[in-house]
C-alpha cells in the first residue's frame, strides 16, 4: 500500500483516533460534506459535484490518514519530523517531536478561502478542535505555528516570533475553569434562594471552588459575590446568579460532556450539572473536567447562529409574558456562552 503525503497547509497529528470515525465526524461538522475512500485516504470534500458532471473544485478538502501510521511504518512519521523541524522553532518544539513515535492518524485541511485558514477562521478552530480529539497537536503551515490541542502556540516561523502570535481564546483550560465559575454563582443564588443552612453552604462553595483550583477564571464582581455574607442579597442579585446555569450548561456541551442543550423553553437543571460535576468532590471535578474535549468550533458557531435567531425574535415579541421572559432569559445566557466561546475575552462583558 502506497504511503499518502499529505499537502494541506494546515495538519493535524494525533496518537489516537479511528481514520474512518474521524472524517464521518469532521463531515458532521461541515455543511453539504462527503466522505469518499480514496485509498489509503479518507477524503472529506464540500463543494463541487460528484461524477461526471462536477462543476469546479471542491472548495474544501479534508483527508484523513490513518493507514500510513500504521505500527512498523516510519514514513509518514518521518515525513512530519522533517515538515515541524524545517518549518517552525519555539520551547515547545522537543515536546512535540517526542510524540512522533505514537502518532497514529494525521489530518490535512485545504481550501480555496485563504480567510478560512487565518488563525481565527474556521478551519483554525476546527483543527484545534479535531487535535484534542486525537490527543494531538496542530501544525499550522498557512500561518506558521505549531499549536496543542489546548491552543497553546509551542513554536512559530521567525517572521511570527517577532510578531508575536496570538494563542487561541478561549483555550481549553479557560472553558473548564468558566464552568467551575458559573457553576459556582449559580450554586451560591440558589442556596441563598433555599434559605437553609447559608454560611456552611457559602463557604462548601468556596472551598469546591479553590480547591479544584481554576480560581483564575473567577472575574472579580463573581469573587466578591461568593465571599458575600450569606442573606444579603436583593432578588436581582439572586436572578442574575440562578441563570448562570443556563451558560455553564452551554460549556458542559461544549466540553462534549452532555450529548446536546435542554429545550429552548427549558431551563437547565443544576442539580444534573452540580452532580454531573462531582460537586462537591474537587478531586472527581477535575478527573470529569479533564474528560472534557472542545466540541467542533463550527457546532458551537452553529448553535449560536440558531441562539442568535431566537434571541431577536423574543426580544421582538416579547410583551411581558412570564413564559415568554423566561425563555428569553434562557436564550439570553445561552448565547452569552455561545459567543465567548467564539471570543474569549472577559465573559461578563460578552455581548448578545
Amino acid at each position: 500500500m502506497a504511503t499518502a503525503t499529505l499537502q494541506g497547509p494546515l495538519r493535524v497529528y494525533g496518537r489516537r483516533g479511528d481514520a474512518q470515525e474521524v472524517a464521518l465526524v469532521i463531515a458532521r461538522s461541515l455543511t453539504g460534506a462527503h466522505v469518499e475512500r480514496v485509498r489509503p485516504l479518507y477524503v472529506v470534500t464540500v463543494g463541487g459535484r460528484k461524477g461526471m458532471f462536477r462543476q469546479g473544485p471542491p472548495s474544501l478538502i479534508v483527508e484523513v490518514d490513518g493507514a500510513g501510521f500504521d505500527a512498523g511504518r516510519s514514513e509518514a512519521r518521518q515525513a512530519v519530523r522533517q515538515d515541524i523541524v524545517r518549518s517552525v522553532r519555539g520551547p515547545g518544539l522537543d515536546g512535540v517531536l517526542a510524540t512522533i513515535p505514537d502518532l497514529r492518524i494525521g489530518i490535512s485541511f485545504s481550501s480555496l478561502d485563504p480567510a478560512h485558514l487565518r488563525t481565527t477562521g474556521p478551519l483554525t478552530h476546527l483543527a484545534l478542535d479535531v487535535s484534542a480529539r486525537v490527543d494531538g497537536f496542530v501544525l499550522d503551515l498557512h500561518n506558521g505555528r505549531l499549536v496543542s490541542m489546548t491552543g497553546e502556540v509551542l513554536g512559530t516561523t521567525e517572521r511570527l516570533l517577532v510578531e508575536g502570535p496570538t494563542p487561541v481564546d478561549p483555550s481549553l483550560a479557560r472553558i473548564r475553569g468558566r464552568l467551575v465559575a458559573l457553576l459556582a454563582v449559580a450554586a451560591r443564588a440558589l442556596t441563598e434562594y433555599d434559605g437553609r443552612d447559608l454560611a456552611e453552604a457559602r463557604d462548601g462553595i468556596t472551598r469546591w471552588v479553590q480547591s479544584v483550583g481554576l480560581t483564575n477564571e473567577l472575574e472579580p464582581h463573581e469573587l466578591a459575590f461568593l465571599q458575600r455574607p450569606a442573606g444579603e442579597f436583593d432578588d436581582a442579585e439572586l436572578a442574575y446568579g440562578s441563570w448562570q446555569v443556563e451558560g455553564a450548561t452551554v460549556l458542559a456541551w461544549a466540553l462534549e460532556l452532555i450529548d446536546e442543550l435542554p429545550a429552548q423553553d427549558e431551563a437547565a437543571d443544576p442539580t444534573y450539572l452540580s452532580g454531573l460535576l462531582c460537586f462537591p468532590d474537587a478531586a472527581k471535578t477535575l478527573a470529569v473536567l479533564n474528560l472534557g474535549r472542545r466540541r467542533f468550533q463550527l457546532g458551537v458557531e452553529a448553535e449560536a447562529e440558531r441562539h442568535r435567531a431566537i434571541h431577536s425574535k423574543l426580544r421582538a415579541a416579547a410583551d411581558g409574558e412570564a413564559a415568554a421572559d423566561v425563555t428569553l432569559s434562557i436564550t439570553t445566557e445561552r448565547l452569552r456562552a455561545c459567543q465567548w466561546l467564539m471570543s474569549g475575552g472577559t465573559y461578563s462583558s460578552t455581548g448578545v
